[in-house]
């Protein structure tokens, strides 16, 4: 599936060429130790890892495009890697630069939004149709945002904010909050638990995947769509039901059984697997260290079915 042409539905009704493992695995962002010699001084914040590239010349429409995916980053970071140190400094991190600007800034990946830049010419890439494409230059990974033209241009990089990273925001939220709340059900902190359950910026944040995942859900086959039923079921009414009532035996039986359909989908158990690539351990397993804040390693939630652990064939994180 390394390189896969989708047919999308809806408002994307469009054909678009996309390496789809390296485009879902492309590193956009980084955990650092940020707002530095503060009080407010914090370890795992996600900032960017990329740099937005556009040429000089480039149209309007091609920056406003440019300007849309660094929103939706924004969406998934927590800050841009500020310090009072850099401010002092006059240093500000930027996000999106020029392509005259690579040469300055070489400690992040790349994603080159347009072909009217000196990137796109060096590597000498053609574009047929709208086109999401990962190369490797100088060290780097770059995520090339093509099309033979604006208009398709616009597309790809309106399915980059969209669809990738827009989707990516609402599974990282949801899956770190979800760790979360077992963490409070241990605790006996059921307020907070439900709270976190019922954000729409915590386990909620899943309304976003599950409305962009909506078209494809519907072709689910039935026993997919039996787990999703059954996890709906558990998260939106049985578990906030046993927070209520403060059962902390009844809600960690109930998170637990919601975890084991994650399981499902996400690993192949039982029903085809839905997902098509394995994370990044740089960022999916922040989710460790988020349960050891709570006193919970990795054997209180990996065990019998869900026992699995790791992300790269021949690895796993203990």
């Amino acid at each position: 599936m390394k390189k896969l042409l989708l047919l999308l539905s809806a408002s994307f009704a469009f054909s678009l060429q996309m390496d789809f493992k390296e485009v879902k695995k492309f590193p956009y962002i980084k955990y650092v130790t940020a707002w530095k010699g503060t009080p407010a001084e914090t370890k795992d914040v996600a900032v960017p890892n990329v740099y937005i590239v556009v040429g000089q010349k480039e149209s309007p429409e091609v920056l406003t495009s440019a300007a849309k995916v660094a929103f939706y980053l924004g969406q998934w970071t927590d800050g841009i890697g500020l310090s009072p140190k850099l401010v002092k400094e006059g240093k500000i991190p930027k996000l999106i630069i020029s392509d005259k600007e690579v040469e300055k800034y070489k400690d992040r990946n790349l994603i080159v939004i347009g072909t009217n830049n000196e990137i796109v010419r060096e590597l000498g890439l053609k574009f047929k149709e709208p086109t999401l494409k990962v190369v490797e230059k100088d060290g780097r990974k770059i995520l090339i945002v093509g099309g033979k033209d604006t208009k398709e241009v616009v597309k790809a990089a309106s399915f980059l904010a969209d669809r990738v990273i827009s989707f990516k925001v609402g599974a990282y939220n949801t899956f770190f909050n979800w760790v979360r709340v077992r963490g409070m059900i241990e605790h006996g902190n059921y307020e907070g638990a439900y709270d976190m359950l019922t954000d729409s910026r915590g386990v909620h944040a899943c309304g976003r995947n599950m409305s962009l995942a909506a078209p494809m859900m519907a072709k689910f086959p039935p026993e997919v769509k039996k787990v999703v039923k059954k996890r709906n079921k558990i998260m939106y009414v049985e578990l906030p039901k046993a927070l209520k009532e403060e059962n902390k035996e009844k809600a960690k039986k109930l998170w637990r059984e919601a975890m084991i359909t994650c399981f499902q989908c996400h690993h192949g158990i039982g029903i085809p697997k839905m997902r098509k690539f394995e994370p990044l351990a740089d960022i999916h397993s922040k989710h460790q260290r988020i349960a050891n804040k709570y006193g919970l390693s990795c054997k209180d939630c990996h065990y019998g079915i869900t026992e699995y652990r790791g992300y790269e064939e021949g690895t796993t994180e203990q």
